[in-house]
């Protein structure tokens, strides 16, 4: 791998930052996407081999953590360093391929295309340990054969989030357009040099719900408890779909004058997207008989900062999933579609600040104990219990939000983004093309771009699912 030769820009002084519950030390995997970029005259001049190496420095002078290593200390606890006499680069490779900008959006970008033309890089697992020592940062380039470009990016998650990933990666861009200017540093991608949650010392009776810890099997074994069998026969089926955003808004109508809120009560559109995404797939799951029919646990990704009261911005991944459970009549019986919605709006209430303090108090007492204990890889006993595919478990991460088509490095924005999603029954929703900038300068969206991944039946009795078909439409497989 090419990495980064900083030279005398390599930032002088040291980071470190302690990994605690609030970045989720448990979650630990590397997060990948795909820019394309059409040809035109511009293209290959902005994003040209030497631009882009030239930028790229520039833009990595202000995130010294992107050069950092994981550290495991000997009270086990782990951090991410960076240290200027012994850094670890992130890497940038660039390379060509003869397949053409048009082949690729005449089969949809497809993320699986995109594979089988060696566009993308292999991904770590992430995996901590005492030999690890993967760059936090990975980039390729490939210059395809019309004159059209296909970048692919990705950062672990503890360094860097969904929504900070692309801030950086527009931050590159702008770097690139403003070459030899002075750039100042978005500040969501300031760095925090200790943790941002302290414990508090209060003892808790039991852990939360929405997290698991077990330190009697190993983490390969609690890998294959928390994974279902599936028939290699049907195997698992990834579908990228599109959600209009003129569904969603009736949708989130639909709720507001079926009655169920009461004075005061309100849902929000990314409510709606998840109980609209939980009913079809549940049912889907349920009809297909992939799972039995029962009570299903829903949930969303909720981002900590807020309730925490921590910063907006930063480094980190301080997330817990919100949940709250649905009766099988409220997933089969498109009927109920507000009742759901409302319920689900309803169950983010419980993540207060304290709820979540407590959550994180626990997770490190928990994490202390183990390390005490004598246990070797005390993070990798850790996990969310939603997302043990044997139980009746569906979850939408809505990140429509991200600026993951702010990245142009001279040529325009990207004409399409692509990410991967391989975890059955957690929905990834991005953010579609935007058709159009606002008044304020922020991009609009028509879509939303919904990242599937079921077992194959349940992908079928997905896709034949009227309501499903009536607002969603298939973009790639």
């Amino acid at each position: 791998m090419a990495k980064i030769d900083m030279g005398e820009l390599l930032p002088k002084e040291p980071v470190s930052r302690r990994i605690t519950g609030d970045t989720q030390f448990m979650f630990q995997f590397y997060k990948p996407c795909l820019h394309y970029y059409e040809p035109n005259a511009q293209t290959r001049a902005s994003m040209s081999s030497d631009k882009l190496r030239l930028s790229l420095i520039t833009a990595l002078q202000g995130c010294p953590l992107l050069f950092g290593r994981f550290k495991i200390h000997p009270d086990l606890t782990i951090s991410l360093d960076y240290d200027p006499l012994n850094s670890n680069p992130p890497t940038l490779e660039f390379a060509r391929q003869s397949v053409t900008y048009s082949q690729l959006r005449s089969q949809s970008f497809s993320y699986t295309v995109a594979k089988h033309h060696d566009l993308d890089m292999a991904i770590p697992d992430g995996s901590i340990t005492r030999g690890f020592d993967k760059p936090m940062l990975m980039v390729k380039v490939t210059y395809l054969s019309d004159g059209g470009v296909a970048l692919f990016s990705m950062t672990n998650h503890v360094a860097f989030d969904g929504n900070a990933i692309f801030s950086f990666m527009a931050h590159w861009a702008r770097c690139n357009r403003l070459l030899g200017s002075s750039v100042d540093v978005p500040s969501d991608l300031e760095s925090y040099a200790t943790s941002l949650v302290t414990n508090t010392n209060k003892p808790l009776a039991r852990g939360p719900v929405e997290i698991s810890v077990d330190a009697t099997r190993t983490p390969a074994e609690i890998s294959v408890a928390n994974s279902k069998a599936v028939a290699s026969s049907d195997g698992i089926h990834a579908c990228v779909f599109s959600l209009p955003v003129a569904h969603v808004k009736k949708l989130k109508t639909m709720v507001e004058e079926s009655g169920v809120l009461g004075e005061g009560e309100w849902v929000s559109s990314n409510n709606v997207v998840a109980a609209f995404i939980a009913q079809c797939v549940a049912r889907a799951n349920m009809e297909s008989q992939v799972y039995e029919s029962g009570e299903w646990t829903v949930f969303q990704s909720l981002d900590m900062r807020r309730p925490l009261g921590l910063p907006a911005c930063g480094l980190g991944s301080p997330l817990i999933l919100a949940e709250c459970r649905a009766s099988a009549s409220e997933i089969v019986e498109s009927g109920r579609f507000s009742l759901l919605a409302k319920r689900v709006r309803e169950s983010v209430d419980k993540y207060t600040g304290e709820y979540l303090q407590g959550a994180m108090d626990w997770m490190n007492e928990s994490y202390r104990l183990l390390a005490m204990e004598g246990v070797l890889e005390p993070w990798r006993h850790f996990w969310f219990t939603a997302l043990n595919t044997n139980e009746r478990a569906v979850g939408v991460s809505c990140m429509n939000r991200i600026p993951i088509y702010d990245v142009d490095f001279g040529a325009g924005r990207p004409a399409m983004a692509r990410s991967f999603n391989p975890r059955p029954n957690y929905i990834i929703v991005f953010p579609g093309p935007p058709s159009a900038r606002g008044s304020g300068g922020s991009l609009e969206y028509e879509a939303l771009h919904l990242y599937v991944t079921l077992e194959r039946p349940a992908m079928e009795a997905l896709r034949a699912d009227k309501q499903w078909s009536g607002m969603c439409s298939l973009v790639s497989e």
